[in-house]
């Protein structure tokens, strides 16, 4: 990948040399230069352009979790008695407090303050890599290539690691990723408390996430002093700890719902991985093999210690992964997830990616080639987006009454019923045709019995809640085929008193409230007592 690269101060303005030939007295009364410069003017059309592309879904997949958190951090009484699966993510991230804070202090909708949180994390992770590409390159068509490639592309998967470079949907990663690239930034500026500060940042929303970029941004400062022997120390204390932990775990035995919980989440262990999610994670290791081979024609040192660190920290993860995280191995080390260290090489290489993209094509001659290759993953990561929520909005703006028949039901049980209901759903039900993984506790702030997909996510990484999110599925699996006796007797020991069924499942309680794809039944009173 031919990209030059020039290191310069900052404060020299490198940008300008990357412009045509005039007067530097030109290029800053230029509104084109202006806009191609300045963040505050190009990042709000561009972060509305990447809303367009990518959509935005407020309650689906891991949304639907830390969207309960925040809706219990504005009103504490929501979910009182039934919050075990709401807890875990307010003990773990600030994101909860942060923004249930701000809702309770302002009193905005809910649905508004996910839509105004998410666009402002679009907003934060597209000037956060625009930063790093402005350390790392000097030039203009590379800066812009870089930022534009990360817009296209930032719904991308990172290898088997079950998570995008952004979701399309408000997470802790939503704002964990941003302060990562910001903490990169910093460190390749040499501004190390500001570094330091970011990476804290980014532990305190997402502790997971947070120290894998901790563990990027200590590899990348031990590279810029050339610290080789301390690098070599750090990855043989990785793997002896590994080899302490495993060896401690294997003498103690895993109960079988936690190895049920851990085994459903297949990205825990890589010998589940497909093959193409292992070969995944060859091309950010091959690129920065291939910087670091081509070091005379990759001139400045920001990208080659960027290259090293991510070859180092790929490799690290790899190595840690093939060692101790398979299913023959220790379940407590698989939650760990060391190769979701990828997401950050993933975000370098394909700013690395745009920059020679922007290097090879923004010029006259071969525009057409830059808009063809942005063009064609922009399209791709559309029909993506499409294809994953097939049955919802592409964009689900906060002032449009959802037209998906779940979203519909769920809405009306928010507004109707008790707000100490508790529920019964096919544990399943997210699987359902028209669902599209929208949650059901978070969208109708209604306590529900666990679920196989995001409550089994969170059960295998907290083993405490392993039995009990056992117990709960398995007692409705297959209830929406019950005749109503058997729902009622069932059913009563855990609480419900209220059930949601398919609209082709056959029942004799009195159902409020039906479309064509759910029904929501309330369970006789005597049955519940």
């Amino acid at each position: 990948m031919p990209v030059a690269v020039i290191q310069a101060p900052l404060a020299r303005k490198p940008e300008l040399q990357a412009l045509p030939s005039r007067s530097q007295q030109d290029l800053k009364r230029s509104p084109a230069s202006q806009f191609l410069t300045r963040p505050s003017r190009f990042l709000p059309p561009l972060t509305l352009a990447a809303l367009l592309l990518h959509g935005y879904h407020p309650f689906v997949d891991d949304a639907a979790i830390y969207v309960a958190g925040v809706e219990m951090a504005s009103r504490p009484a929501l979910f009182a008695n039934h919050a075990e699966f709401v807890l875990p993510h307010l003990h773990h991230s600030i994101l909860a407090f942060l923004l249930g804070g701000a809702v309770r202090l302002t009193h905005i909708p809910i649905v508004w303050a996910l839509f105004l949180a998410y666009i402002a994390s679009v907003g934060i992770t597209l000037y956060a890599s625009w930063r790093v590409a402005a350390a790392l390159f000097s030039g203009l068509r590379e800066r812009w290539g870089a930022l534009l490639t990360i817009t296209a592309a930032l719904t991308m998967p990172v290898a088997g690691t079950a998570i995008f470079f952004t979701d399309a949907y408000l997470t802790a990663r939503s704002y964990s990723t941003p302060a990562t690239l910001l903490a990169v930034a910093f460190a390749l500026e040499r501004r190390r408390l500001a570094a330091a500060l970011c990476i804290v940042f980014a532990i305190a929303l997402h502790p997971l996430m947070g120290a894998c970029g901790a563990g990027f941004l200590l590899v990348l400062l031990l590279v810029q002093h050339a610290r080789w022997g301390w690098l070599a120390a750090a990855a043989a204390a990785v793997f002896a700890a590994g080899a302490v932990a495993a060896h401690f775990y294997a003498a103690q035995s895993v109960p079988l719902a936690y190895r049920t919980a851990a085994v459903s989440r297949v990205y825990f262990f890589l010998n589940h991985w497909t093959w193409f999610e292992i070969f995944g994670l060859i091309p950010p290791l091959f690129v920065a093999a291939f910087v670091l081979w081509r070091r005379k024609q990759f001139s400045g040192n920001a990208l080659q210690n960027v290259a090293a660190a991510s070859l180092y920290t790929g490799l690290v993860a790899v190595g840690f992964a093939l060692a101790f995280t398979r299913t023959d191995a220790s379940f407590m080390l698989a939650r760990l997830q060391p190769l979701r260290t990828f997401h950050i090489l993933y975000l370098l290489f394909f700013i690395l990616l745009g920059a020679g993209l922007g290097h090879a094509t923004f010029h006259r001659r071969r525009w057409w080639m830059g808009a063809g290759a942005l063009g064609l993953t922009a399209v791709a990561m559309f029909l993506t987006q499409q294809y994953a929520y097939p049955s919802l909005a592409h964009v689900e703006w906060p002032w449009v009454q959802p037209a998906n028949p779940w979203e519909q039901a769920f809405l009306w049980i928010r507004k109707n019923a008790p707000a100490d209901a508790f529920f019964a759903v096919d544990p399943d039900y997210q699987g359902l045709p028209q669902e599209d993984t929208v949650g059901f506790r978070a969208m109708t702030e209604r306590g529900v019995l666990a679920d196989r997909s995001k409550d089994g996510g969170i059960a295998a990484i907290d083993p405490a809640l392993a039995e009990r999110w056992w117990q709960q599925t398995e007692a409705v699996q297959g209830f929406s085929h019950w005749n109503d006796a058997e729902r009622a007797q069932n059913l009563a020991p855990y609480g419900v008193s209220w059930i949601v069924l398919p609209a082709t499942a056959t029942t004799h309680f009195a159902c409020p409230y039906r479309n064509t794809a759910v029904m929501v039944c309330q369970l006789p009173q005597t049955a519940t007592r």
